[in-house]
């Protein structure tokens, strides 16, 4: 079996210069779970939400997720400044890109059948958040076709087929519309996508292209940003982003790629003051999209969440 990675021409790329928030959304969706954030995006509809789901390590076994997800990944899909990001992992790179593409593949099932319920709550996923990507650049290639080939399959815009190989030499184009095994196909060799073009702002659900971010958590080779729409240079302690080593590593990065590059930092120590001044020194060193809290993980609320937001919406205005 092959792996698509280059198909029909894909949409202007969804980079935005305007700070945003990326936010690990692992909290379980009971009813008032995710209030913080449809009050965030209510009152600060000029500040763009990143928002990474993800049900069962990736988007779980059933054709949809269960009732709670149901209603409250309706309701994100409804805010015009949230877009849904389904979360995949790659295992370092040792993973198959067929398992990947079938998680992939099962977030673009998640509009279609929530559309075939005819019950108003359709679910449309903008994008993947790849966890636990290697920094080797061995890996470019492979996840170059993770890339495109999960563009194309939120586009609607070709069929995949993946390898069973984790490098991957030759790609399949099909034409098809929402069938993942349509009949005909033709080889073309690979090709990573050229560099996506900074744009202001963000489009619209209408009109987005899908929106590919990387996870290694630290600075890799700037080759990583050919295929993909941002990349998280920063995943640890707050104590460890003021550390001379990582300041040495952002200021290697060209500044139009750090501008690419997402902190998300954690177990930050103090208030609502260290929160903002952690956020201050994020976009100082060229990083419009953050994500910070003073918790260990990702499965509860910062007390400060709704400073870090206002903090945030106030640079939208810089």
């Amino acid at each position: 079996m092959t792996a698509l990675v280059q198909g029909p021409e894909l949409s202007p790329s969804p980079i935005t210069n305007k700070p945003f928030i990326l936010l690990p959304l692992y909290i379980y969706p009971t009813p008032t779970a995710w209030e913080p954030l449809y009050s965030a995006a209510a009152s600060h509809p000029e500040l763009d939400f990143l928002v990474v789901v993800n049900p069962g390590n990736g988007p779980g076994p059933g054709v949809l997720p269960d009732a709670n997800y149901v209603e409250a990944l309706a309701k994100l899909t409804g805010s015009q400044n949230v877009r849904v990001i389904g979360y995949v992992h790659c295992s370092y790179g040792n993973r198959l890109l067929d398992d990947i593409m079938a998680d992939v593949s099962a977030y673009r099932g998640w509009t279609e059948a929530s559309v075939q319920r005819g019950d108003e709550k359709t679910i449309v996923v903008d994008g993947i958040f790849i966890d636990e990507v290697p920094s080797s650049t061995e890996f470019v290639q492979y996840l170059a076709t993770l890339s495109s080939a999960a563009k194309i399959i939120l586009n609607r815009t070709s069929a995949v087929e993946v390898p069973e190989t984790n490098n991957p030499t030759e790609v399949t184009t099909k034409d098809a519309d929402v069938n993942l095994l349509p009949p005909t196909s033709t080889t073309i060799t690979l090709s990573p996508p050229p560099p996506p073009q900074a744009e202001q702002g963000t489009a619209s659900p209408s009109n987005s292209t899908a929106i590919v971010i990387y996870n290694p958590g630290v600075v890799i080779d700037p080759i990583f940003y050919q295929a993909a729409d941002y990349v998280v240079a920063f995943e640890d302690a707050s104590r460890r982003w003021t550390s001379p080593a990582v300041r040495e590593q952002f200021a290697r990065l060209p500044r139009s790629l750090r501008k690419r590059s997402i902190a998300v930092v954690h177990s930050t120590d103090g208030g609502a003051r260290e929160v903002g001044l952690l956020g201050r020194r994020c976009f100082e060193m060229g990083c419009p999209g953050q994500f910070i809290t003073t918790q260990p993980g990702y499965t509860d609320w910062c007390p400060f969440w709704a400073d870090f937001v206002r903090d945030m919406a106030r640079r939208t205005m810089i």
